[in-house]
């Protein structure tokens, strides 16, 4: 049984192939390159990456993931909008017409994350001032960019702005992504004590306090998840409880990598449920370390090397990613008999582990 059987509730006319394809995470063009490098036929392995990861690049694809980065741009699952696509003379326009430009650039990337991240440049010509200080922080966390939430901060937040929880979760969540804990937990705990109730107060909580050594962090971390989902399985009148949806993008949803990652390596997820919460958590180092972890403990260590690397790239002060990159790459040179493989990126690696 397909893991997601037992942690996903699907619609009755869902299929295998559904849930594998719909959820699909698609490698970065750094990722592409250095996997290509790696074999030593470049023609092929594209081939069958691009078979592997093809995506919908029509029109209609380009509306859901425009529509999706929208309410994910605002951090709001059921935000309602009207994009009134209509010039003056009444002529009405779907949006990979009106926008045929950004449709244009979108058909061309590969990564879905890259193409929200694309969409998310669009937004900000027209919405970012819209945004409150806590949408800023969460549009920047949520699009790999937690130095730029870092440096608004610095440049726009002051103490007296912190009568937000919303806020202060983001921050909290900005730390952890930077691997800073000390500050992570003060926002944190500063917003638990204040509202030791509050479902994402609880979810940041449990991320940071499961990032800790001390095991009373980890089984604090865990009650408070579970207290969570016990809410959650209490309200709902399904009778078939799927887990993990409480952790994807939705109205009231569960925010947290860290678990999402924890429950996919204890139920031993497959390749495909992976996949399936990457499109959630790729702004996340932790999530994503995990996964390349699995990906090299399937045997795909030309997908794990390429993922690693991109993480290294991405998060430079994340220290176990640098390891493992560093790690697989000697890996790669022993069995490749070849001492200067990857030596710019080695040489890039030892630096950012120097910084450490």
């Amino acid at each position: 049984m397909n893991f997601f059987k037992k942690l996903f509730k699907q619609n009755s006319t869902d299929t295998d192939s559904d849930i594998e394809n719909n959820g699909e995470s698609e490698p970065t063009e750094k990722e592409t390159s250095h996997a290509e490098a790696a074999t030593g036929d470049a023609g092929s392995f594209k081939k069958a990456i691009n078979d592997k990861f093809s995506f919908d690049d029509s029109g209609e694809n380009f509306e859901t993931e425009l529509y999706d980065s929208l309410r994910r741009y605002y951090s709001t699952p059921d935000l309602e909008f009207d994009l009134n696509l209509t010039d003056k003379d009444g002529t009405k326009y779907k949006p990979h017409e009106a926008f045929n430009a950004v449709f244009d650039e979108w058909q061309k990337i590969r990564s879905k994350w890259d193409r929200r991240s694309l969409l998310f440049r669009f937004w900000d010509e027209s919405d970012f001032k819209k945004l409150a200080n806590w949408q800023i922080i969460e549009r920047y966390n949520n699009d790999r960019f937690a130095l730029k939430s870092f440096k608004f901060r610095k440049d726009h937040l002051q103490s007296d702005n912190m009568s937000d929880v919303r806020l202060v979760i983001a921050l909290a969540k900005t730390y952890r992504l930077l691997s800073q804990p000390i500050p992570a937990r003060q926002f944190i705990e500063f917003a638990f004590a204040n509202l030791p109730d509050h479902p994402k107060v609880k979810a940041e909580y449990a991320n940071i306090l499961h990032l800790s050594d001390a095991e009373a962090d980890k089984e604090l971390a865990h009650k408070l998840i579970n207290d969570l989902i016990k809410d959650k399985i209490s309200a709902s009148e399904a009778t078939t409880i799927g887990l993990l949806n409480y952790f994807c993008f939705s109205k009231d949803y569960i925010d947290s990598s860290i678990f999402a990652a924890l429950f996919l390596n204890a139920e031993n997820g497959q390749l495909s449920d992976w996949d399936i919460m990457a499109e959630e958590y790729y702004y996340c180092p932790v999530f994503r370390h995990e996964h390349a972890v699995k990906l090299a403990n399937s045997g795909e260590a030309l997908l794990a090397l390429a993922k690693f690397n991109s993480l290294s790239e991405e998060f430079p002060w994340y220290k176990a990613g640098l390891s493992s990159t560093v790690s697989i790459i000697k890996q790669f040179r022993v069995n490749m008999n070849n001492p200067n493989f990857m030596s710019e990126e080695m040489e890039k690696l030892n630096y950012y582990q120097s910084l450490n």
